[in-house]
């Protein structure tokens, strides 16, 4: 019997329930999307393997586990991988070796910050893990402001999006947006590192902080005389056109015009901000470098405020580098996002070998390289599924031979392939790779630090988070659902609304939403502080006990709100979709319920053993031959089936050539965005 058998973290039973934990938060993902609904998948998947590792050091910190994972998963939900998809099904050799290499890039990238946070919640030791949230409650006030009260405060200075009425454009466009810049998550990137600074400057008790006022202020004077001298001296206009670049080609005919595309009506690799409000970007520079300057000579970063300033510098080194200085764009023209969380993934990396925790890079990769093989493995799947009866696949038979198998196949090919396999397939080894690197760790990391128990309000915070914040993100997409006007005008529920009696009352269905949901967290947020002055019967007392309940409340509520949010159209295509959503729920209820034991026989070692740097090593090494085989591999077993034909009549999505997309149809300010 290997030693495997004896960890609860490697049992086949454990690996199940982590994998079909991650498979329905991230069928319910692609129903809310972008960072909040990443987080779903990220909540299940580390209470699945917390509550079934076996270590009793893990056990107890299942609100960190919970709250790490959902930060780590979040990450990648920025990304766009829609493109990626349709070049692996484009039927242009050049393009699907691209495509699977850029779908197994994605999915490393989205899996491994995911198998990041649940490794540090892992790793790290109590002490650590709380101080943190000293500067991530700063972050998160910054990311609240953003959310509430961005749009109405930009709308206030006049830098909203603008309407191009000298065009005739009469709607808005996020092209047009100041901000916009290459479609990316620049300004929540930008602001953490302004709540990192702001941090900073608490921790020391605005120590010297009228220095940092001089420096910016003289950095902004010193930029905006060089660029008035640069700008005279004709050398600014020498050098801009190697900078500022037009995202588009402009030698290619409009294929809607058969004019050439104009200048002015396309985004460049800048801010747009710069573009339309000219002037100022040598008094921005200017203030950032004399900032830079002062935090570099003066800045502590305590309490864990490196490892998220390493996260966010790596954010912005990676995307200034690639996307925006050498023009390498992963699915133009869709956000570039990807460049961010590398660039994220390399911070954490580099902070994690810093401070000696390798352990969280090992399972940060490990879990990218599963992660990114699955979703790479899942679209070959789904084109190998859809061959059957494919119209394109049968174009070069006879009408009278095809049509017959065309029609026998229709039910088939109509079904939501993309749903069950691209998000609930991927997403079972998506929680495959998160389980077996968990299961790693717990074979080789040392018991942790738990103890002396400061800091519990960060339970408090991190339990509160995820059963409020994180359903309340997702569930207010609910209102959006139910108000919008469908076929015949109708409306589900009405935008607005008076209070039952007081008819002077009156306020948005969104409104109504807060106002409700306010009222349930601030019972769950009374009942956590409760609980750490008075134990409360109805919270179990042991430490399984309160991950499991943690799982099942958040899974349930999880489920009932992705069904509602459903049901406002819901048709037969919504049953493989949500039902397997259901029928899972309900097997890792019963085996959440049941699989874990109060003490288990196997503990975690003494000791740390293990040679992790050899094992990160071997780690890369696998993770460059499982991206050959998923680029080079998938992409001879799709022409072997479809030859050169794709997947759709007619699809045209080559990453390559004159033909591509992003040569035909960049995005232009007075078209919607694509």
């Amino acid at each position: 019997m290997s030693q495997s058998d004896h960890i609860p973290s490697f049992r086949i039973s454990t690996l199940i329930v982590v994998a079909i934990s991650l498979s329905i938060g991230w069928g319910v993902r692609g129903n809310f999307g972008h960072e909040y609904g990443a987080m779903l998948p990220g909540v299940l998947a580390a209470l699945a393997a917390c509550a079934l590792s076996g270590r009793e050091d893990w056990r107890v910190r299942a609100p960190y586990f919970a709250f790490f994972g959902a930060l780590g998963w979040a990450f990648g939900g920025s990304m766009s991988y829609m493109k990626v998809v349709s070049y692996t099904e484009s039927g242009h050799l050049p393009s699907q070796i691209y495509g699977f290499f850029g779908l197994f890039a994605g999915g490393f990238l989205w899996a491994a910050m995911g198998g990041a946070g649940t490794a540090y919640a892992a790793v790290e030791d109590r002490e650590r893990i709380t101080q943190l949230f000293k500067p991530l409650c700063f972050v998160f006030t910054a990311f609240a402001f953003l959310y509430f009260c961005w749009v109405p405060v930009m709308s206030a200075f006049g830098l909203h999006v603008q309407e191009l009425v000298e065009r005739g454009i009469e709607r808005e466009l996020r092209q047009n947006d100041p901000f916009y810049w290459l479609d990316a998550d620049w300004v929540p990137a930008f602001a953490t590192l302004v709540a990192l600074c702001v941090f900073d400057l608490w921790d020391r008790r605005f120590e010297k902080a009228w220095l940092l006022l001089v420096l910016a202020g003289v950095g902004a004077l010193i930029g905006w005389v060089a660029q008035m001298a640069l700008s005279a001296s004709g050398i600014l206009a020498k050098v801009l056109p190697s900078i500022v670049r037009i995202q588009g080609d402009l030698s290619v005919t409009n294929p809607e015009t058969n004019l050439p595309f104009d200048p002015k009506n396309m985004v460049t690799n800048w801010p747009t901000i710069f573009i339309d409000h000219g002037g100022i970007e040598g008094v921005v520079i200017g203030i950032l470098i004399g900032t830079a300057i002062y935090f570099a000579k003066f800045g502590k970063w305590r309490s864990g405020a490196s490892l998220l300033l390493h996260m966010a510098l790596g954010w912005f080194i990676v995307f200034l580098i690639f996307p925006v200085l050498l023009g390498i764009r992963m699915t133009p023209p869709r956000n570039d996002n990807w460049a961010g969380v590398l660039g994220v993934l390399l911070g954490v990396c580099v902070y994690m070998h810093r401070n000696d925790r390798v352990p969280v890079i090992v399972g940060a990769l490990v879990t990218g390289i599963v992660g990114g093989f699955g979703i790479a493995f899942t679209q070959l799947i789904k084109l190998l599924l859809m061959a059957p009866g494919n119209p394109s696949r049968l174009s070069d038979l006879p009408p009278q031979v095809s049509a017959p198998i065309i029609e026998s196949w229709k039910h088939w090919q109509n079904a939501n392939w993309h749903s069950i396999a691209i998000e609930q397939g991927a997403g079972i080894i998506y929680g495959l790779g998160a389980g077996i690197a968990i299961a790693m760790l717990a074979s080789r990391v040392a018991p942790v630090q738990n103890e002396p128990r400061t800091r519990r309000w960060t339970e408090v915070l991190a339990t509160g988070f995820v059963i409020c914040g994180i359903i309340y993100l997702s569930m207010i997409k609910l209102v959006a659902e139910y108000t919008k006007v469908r076929d015949g005008g109708f409306i589900e529920v009405p935008m607005v609304m008076k209070a039952p009696l007081f008819s002077s009352i009156e306020m948005s269905s969104r409104m109504w939403f807060n106002f409700f949901f306010a009222l349930y967290a601030a019972c769950v947020l009374g009942l956590l502080i409760t609980h750490t002055r008075r134990r409360i019967a109805l919270i179990p007392e042991s430490a399984p006990g309160k991950g499991q309940l943690l799982y099942i409340v958040f899974l349930w509520n999880v489920v009932v709100f992705n069904q509602i949010k459903a049901q406002a159209a819901f048709h037969e295509q919504r049953l493989g979709t949500e039902g397997v959503i259901l029928v899972n729920a309900i097997i890792t209820t019963f085996l959440i319920a049941t699989l874990p034991r109060a003490r288990e026989a196997w503990s975690a070692p003494l000791t740390t053993s293990a040679d992790f740097p050899r094992l990160l090593r071997r780690t890369i090494a696998v993770g460059v031959a499982t991206a050959l085989v998923c680029a080079f591999g998938f992409a001879g077993v799709t022409r072997a089936v479809y030859g050169n034909k794709p997947l759709h009549a007619g699809n045209k999505g080559f990453r390559f050539g004159p033909q591509t997309e992003w040569r035909l149809y960049p995005v232009l300010r007075d078209k919607d965005h694509r």
